[in-house]
């Protein structure tokens, strides 16, 4: 394991003690529960380049490359910093991430690790289940542990991430994003419980009136006939433009207001708002709908192939609606944020984010890049060069992480007073 003292005590923050910042009690439902953090939260450190050994039979591997979407678990024994967990599973995962690997003739495909598979009850110091993400689109390898810690500078309980350098037989893979997984352990942690009804958000799940609910895949939860989305849908329908009418007794506003924010200032074009109304959980948690996000490695790019020209740095804040998306076709936000209060709260969190993103290009970029530097000059697969990792922390190229992160600064900076001004409390 490679240890990495951070020379600014502030990194550490970045990723797990940010401090409770003021915000409304959840409107629709109560804050999660204060409980002792499981031994797990310890291997999500921000001062750490983890190594992660899977050895896997050799025909499984193959298999695997052979067919990376068909995305079977495969027996692998696992060690991590040393300690091995035997008899887990191990099998690709995402959609546009391995068609990125397969684009680039490369092994380098996005793995999870399942360590209860075949061991019921079996985990590695609690967590159930990690994600190894393989930086897709991301020269920096930063904007997803960015994304997830401006969620935390909110206050809000989100997966927490790491980097890993992941072997696969005793041979480098290369520098992975490790994300704690959205499983038992992470509803355990956040909501206090994993009986809930949990649904994961796939391509084209809008909440519109006439969307197939099936595009809500169910992870969890014994109501397999989705009546609680069917009523959240009808709510959302039914709800007068301006009015909260019924939003409360099914939504937890804040988390809805939360995720709006952060992916409205981070410019995450590849989320609910945005052109494929995806990447987002819904949790069922006493009765009460939760947000929670999933998949930043979109984030805080100036342009994508599903923007107008002039989006990027300075996209419109005042909705986070992007893309050919409407809203209209977005009635999470369309009804919640017509109602006053809650737009004023969103303009509020979009307003700290502001100050929070001004600091970490000032204290946190620098540190973060040495951390990983070394492993990303090492990575044998990586999908952009070494030059342009370090382009991304020059702060006058425009099209590089901190570039990005300066002009959305300035943008904001410049837009959020006058929305503010409109729309007192």
């Amino acid at each position: 394991m490679k240890l990495r003292q951070s020379l600014w005590v502030l990194m550490s923050s970045v990723l797990l003690l940010f401090s409770g910042c003021d915000h409304p009690a959840s409107w629709g439902g109560t804050a999660p529960q204060e409980s002792q953090e499981p031994d797990y939260v310890s291997f999500f450190g921000a001062d750490t380049v983890h190594d992660i050994y899977i050895e896997l039979e050799e025909g499984d591997w193959q298999e695997i490359l052979e067919d990376p979407e068909a995305k079977e678990y495969k027996i692998a024994n696992v060690t991590i910093d040393g300690t091995t967990i035997e008899t887990v599973g191990v099998r690709t995962k995402g959609n546009s991430s391995i068609r990125m690997a397969n684009r680039n003739d490369s092994d380098r495909f996005p793995l999870r690790i399942k360590f209860d598979e075949y061991v019921k009850q079996q985990t590695f110091l609690g967590l159930d289940e990690l994600e190894l993400n393989n930086s897709t689109d991301d020269a920096s390898f930063l904007r997803e542990y960015l994304g997830y810690a401006a969620f935390r500078q909110l206050g809000m309980d989100v997966p927490y991430v790491n980097f890993c350098n992941v072997y696969i037989n005793g041979e480098l893979l290369g520098l992975y994003i490790g994300v704690e997984a959205i499983d038992n352990s992470f509803l355990d942690r956040a909501f206090g419980n994993h009986q809930g009804n949990l649904y994961k958000a796939e391509v084209g799940a809008t909440l519109e009136p006439e969307m197939d609910l099936d595009l809500l895949e169910q992870k969890k939860g014994q109501d397999v006939e989705k009546n609680d989305l069917t009523e959240l849908i009808e709510i959302l329908e039914e709800t007068e433009p301006g009015q909260k009418g019924e939003l409360e007794s099914i939504l937890d506003i804040d988390s809805v207001l939360q995720y709006m924010a952060v992916n409205a200032v981070i410019h995450n074009w590849d989320d609910y708002a945005g052109q494929f109304a995806q990447n987002y959980y819904l949790y069922l948690d006493d009765s009460i709908f939760h947000m929670i996000p999933w998949d930043l490695n979109e984030g805080f790019f100036q342009t994508q192939a599903y923007y107008e020209e002039s989006d990027g740095a300075r996209q419109d804040i005042s909705t986070p609606i992007t893309g050919d998306s409407t809203l209209e076709a977005r009635p999470l936000v369309h009804k919640v944020l017509a109602v006053p209060e809650y737009y004023r709260q969103y303009l509020a969190y979009c307003d700290t984010l502001a100050q929070w993103l001004e600091d970490v290009l000032a204290n946190e970029l620098e540190p973060l890049k040495e951390l990983i530097e070394e492993d990303v000059k090492e990575d044998p697969t990586k999908f952009t060069t070494t030059v342009e990792f370090n382009w991304q922390f020059i702060d006058s190229n425009s099209y590089g992480l901190a570039g990005f992160i300066k002009e959305r600064v300035e943008y904001l900076k410049e837009a959020l007073p006058g929305l503010l001004e409109q729309n007192p409390a």
